[in-house]
């Protein structure tokens, strides 16, 4: 397991379907020693890939373009060397397998319900289960952050003119309340659109119960968190909906298996 201190989740249940399309590349070594084999997987035939780190017994002498599916596929955090130093970086675990094997995920479809995202262009990967994470229905909110726009390197950008600063979005701190504050993911983040946030703003109560819709989560991997938690908005807890959570999450993203056959 890797420390943080907001969003500490061990692991996330992936979806292998909502992925694409795997075809097997060929074996790359990762891990803090490179003592870790994965399988390197193109996505829908294209240059895009995966490390998978696949089950026990897993052939890495088969051919190149062999199709593949992800059974009971984990995202987590994990170490890594990079650059000759100890770095953070996503993983992805689970049963690599062959298209006409009859084994499948353990959840159902409709759990995986937070959408995968990269951290750069927040570019659609797969989904997965946000209850792995934390339980949407007991975060209590008790602070909120203005999110400035910064340069390349880090810097506040300001108006030329007037000097002053560009809110992008507000992050949004919430405490799940049935933990412990020494426990695992006690500390719950969540970004918020700025047009979104000011609408919601006057409503928004310290200690108030919001349930978030339309979840999405990217890596990032900084000494503060592994993950950022978007949402497209919060829902007041009392205003419960008729829809189990899952059925409430945003579908506005095609997985990428849906991309690759239209």
């Amino acid at each position: 397991m890797v420390k943080a201190t907001i969003n500490n989740f061990e692991s996330l249940a992936l979806s292998g379907k909502t992925l694409g399309n795997l075809t097997y590349s060929t074996r790359k070594s990762v891990g803090k020693r490179s003592d870790t084999d994965t399988a390197v997987v193109n996505i829908n035939g294209s240059l895009d890939t995966l490390n998978i780190e696949p089950q026990a017994g897993f052939d890495f002498g088969m051919k190149s373009k062999t199709p593949l599916k992800l059974v009971n596929g984990k995202l987590l955090a994990t170490e890594a060397r990079s650059n000759g130093r100890s770095a953070i970086v996503q993983g992805i675990q689970g049963s690599l397998l062959s298209l006409t094997d009859p084994a499948t995920d353990e959840f159902s479809e409709d759990d995986y319900d937070m959408v995968f995202v990269t951290g750069k262009d927040n570019k659609p990967v797969g989904r997965v289960r946000s209850a792995d994470a934390f339980d949407s229905h007991d975060l209590e909110l008790f602070g909120t952050e203005a999110i400035l726009k910064r340069d390349y390197r880090g810097q506040l950008e300001r108006d030329p003119d007037t000097g002053e600063t560009t809110t992008t979005g507000y992050s949004l701190d919430f405490t799940q309340t049935k933990k412990g504050d020494d426990e695992i993911g006690h500390l719950i983040r969540i970004i918020l659109s700025k047009n979104e946030f000011e609408r919601l703003r006057p409503n928004l109560k310290a200690y108030g119960k919001y349930v978030p819709q339309g979840l999405k989560l990217a890596f990032v991997g900084n000494e503060t968190t592994n993950w950022t938690i978007y949402a497209d908005t919060l829902v007041p807890l009392e205003e419960k909906a008729t829809e189990k959570p899952a059925q409430n999450q945003s579908k506005a993203t095609t997985n990428q298996a849906d991309k690759a056959k239209s």
